[in-house]
């Protein structure tokens, strides 16, 4: 699938170590009309067991951040969640693929999956009575990914600040930015603790994918073109090159019924990754404000997989202010 050469291979896995970090945490008030008020205010910790909640991109940049929301029908809802992460009411969690998917350009994402094949090397050593070992690494090439934009690494330094932990998305052959790659501790320090992280992970990709829907839209996607090409498709021709060949072609032809559609499938496949992280850590609650009506077909966030989602693993969506409410 994601790290290989074609979309529908096999999920693999990556590693790495981490010590637990406990971050100190203030709150500064806020006083947007110079009136002397603050907005947010901080609130004492609660009695009760603490929720663990996977935030979507959608919640948490914006819920770090809730003064710059003032006008939001969900200011108020914001302001409590941010209060409850701090209080640590709420224990909230981001998904990697904010950084690996959601980071890059929408214009530049299928000309960086399309490029972003791992690094094979092979190495021999003699072994002595005519015998030579083998060593073959798979290693990802880091280097082409861009980086954190401005405003992505202001809003996760803010996240990081008020407490709030990276959930990975282990792929081999994965670029990761170096913002996160170089700092282990930002990640929840489960994820590195055993490979059942990984395991669950892989697992709940692949069903995904099986359902057209999160990375699997990426296949249903390959195979619509392909069914619209004038001649067989070439078998050395990737789902990732095709797509890339395709959106080369729409971007410069103006056709933008198929870059439209290419660009949904990337932001599709980082939902799924959302949910795959989720269901892999076990946390209590899913927040987002995603029901799927910007897709171009099936949605991981639509009302059928929603459904889907919660008979097969008990996950539970909530909006910011269905979380609010519960805290």
């Amino acid at each position: 699938m994601y790290p290989m050469t074609n979309w529908n291979s096999k999920v693999c896995y990556r590693w790495c170590s981490s010590n637990l970090r406990v971050d100190s945490l203030q709150l500064s008030g806020v006083d947007p009309d110079g009136s002397g008020e603050q907005i947010v205010k901080l609130e004492t910790a609660k009695e009760g067991p603490t929720m663990l909640v996977t935030f979507d991109t959608n919640v948490w940049n914006r819920m770090v951040f809730p003064e710059r929301y003032l006008r939001s029908p969900n200011y108020a809802a914001l302001v409590r969640i941010n209060n409850a992460i701090r209080s640590g009411l709420v224990r909230g969690f981001i998904c990697e693929s904010f950084g690996t998917l959601e980071a890059i350009k929408p214009t530049d994402r299928a000309k960086f999956h399309a490029q972003s094949t791992p690094k094979v090397e092979v190495a021999s050593k003699p072994q002595g009575s005519g015998l030579v070992s083998m060593t073959i690494g798979i290693k990802a090439n880091h280097d082409l990914h861009p980086g954190l934009s401005g405003e992505f690494e202001e809003e996760l330094r803010q996240a990081l600040s008020i407490g709030m932990k990276l959930l990975s998305t282990p792929y081999i052959g994965l670029p990761v930015p170096a913002r996160l790659r170089s700092n282990p501790d930002i990640y929840a320090p489960e994820v590195f603790a055993t490979a059942d992280y990984d395991e669950r992970f892989g697992s709940v990709v692949n069903a995904i994918v099986s359902r057209g829907v999160g990375q699997g839209a990426h296949v249903a996607l390959a195979k619509e073109f392909t069914e619209r090409l004038d001649a067989a498709r070439p078998e050395w021709l990737s789902d990732r090159e095709l797509i890339y060949r395709v959106y080369e072609y729409a971007r410069k032809s103006n056709l933008n019924k198929e870059k439209k559609q290419i660009e949904k499938v990337f932001a599709e496949s980082a939902d799924g990754d959302v949910v795959a992280a989720h269901v892999a850590f076990g946390n209590d609650f899913l927040c987002t404000e995603d029901r799927g009506g910007s897709a171009i077909g099936p949605s991981i966030f639509d009302d059928n997989n929603r459904t889907w989602l919660k008979t097969t693993y008990g996950v539970k969506i909530l909006t910011a202010q269905q979380l609010s409410d519960l805290v």
